[in-house]
């Protein structure tokens, strides 16, 4: 009877060891992730001649249901972007509306936020400029909302972009295709001369496969990011900047981490996407 009390004994106190040496485990990949040699953002490369656009998914990485950007992180997102100076900035899983409306008043007087609830999970897209937008809509790509303005780049050529952030692929391929084929048709139909579709597709694309769907936006679109190398943690590069000609110059893609500032409270996990900054010559 003692022998199986001791064993029983042994047996409850493993519980505890096991669980213990698991949230070691998880810890232990989550600091590698969050710290293994990558290619850091240059913010000193970025051209500052040609018309600029990043796209940036500033939400995080974390096991809580709502993987939004916290309103702590507005101002130290808005001090990075202020020191890429760019022409058009794209923004996906932001909290809140009135984030956007912060960050383009951190920007600069003449900054605007165009936004829009993408219906899923809270999460707002905005672009953000401080051109003038002659023109703004609001498509349903895919089950969700997509932004989408027509702006001035200052040498008389209007530029159609359409922000996009494609369904998670735990919601099925199906959504996440329809997302991407939806936003590349719409901006085929617009009549500006450059169009730009750009933000996080959430699709790894095959780009030495022939046929598919990278092949069909391929005949008409370039791919402004495939020198960008990988912009997602799990060595894929699944943010993407298309743009309409497909022989629009580009000057200049980057893509890299940006560490802000570590916090312990109020926030779920690390930022898991890298901002992109592709430069055109128009």
């Amino acid at each position: 009877m003692a022998t199986g009390i001791k064993g029983l004994i042994v047996k409850v106190n493993r519980k505890p060891l096991i669980f213990l040496l698991l949230l070691f485990v998880t810890a232990a990949l989550l600091l590698w992730a969050r710290w293994r040699p990558a290619q850091r953002f240059d913010l000193s490369a970025v051209s500052t001649s040609d018309f600029r656009l990043v796209t940036w998914n500033v939400g995080y990485f974390a096991i809580t249901a709502n993987k939004n950007m916290r309103d702590l992180d507005v101002n130290e997102v808005s001090n990075v972007l202020k020191a890429i100076d760019a022409q058009v900035v794209i923004l996906q899983e932001l909290g809140e509306l009135l984030q956007a409306t912060r960050i383009a008043g951190n920007m600069g007087t003449n900054w605007q936020a165009y936004s829009v609830s993408t219906g899923h999970n809270g999460q707002v897209l905005t672009i953000l400029s401080p051109l003038d937008v002659e023109f703004e809509e609001d498509i349903i790509c895919g089950g969700r909302a997509t932004k989408g303005v027509t702006i001035q780049d200052g040498i008389n050529k209007s530029v159609y972009v359409l922000g996009v952030h494609s369904p998670h692929p735990a919601r099925g391929m199906a959504a996440k295709i329809a997302s991407i084929r939806c936003s590349i048709e719409h901006a085929r139909t617009r009549s500006e001369a450059i169009r730009l579709v750009a933000g996080d597709l959430n699709y790894n694309f095959e780009e030495n496969r022939s046929g598919g769907l990278y092949t069909d936006i391929l005949t008409d679109f370039g791919d402004g990011t495939i020198a960008a190398g990988e912009t997602y943690y799990a060595h894929t590069r699944i943010d993407h900047v298309f743009h309409y000609p497909k022989t629009l110059t580009v000057v200049q893609d980057e893509s890299g981490m940006v560490d802000l500032d570590t916090r312990i409270a109020d926030i779920p996990g690390f930022r898991d996407h890298w901002p992109i900054v592709v430069s055109y010559q128009l």
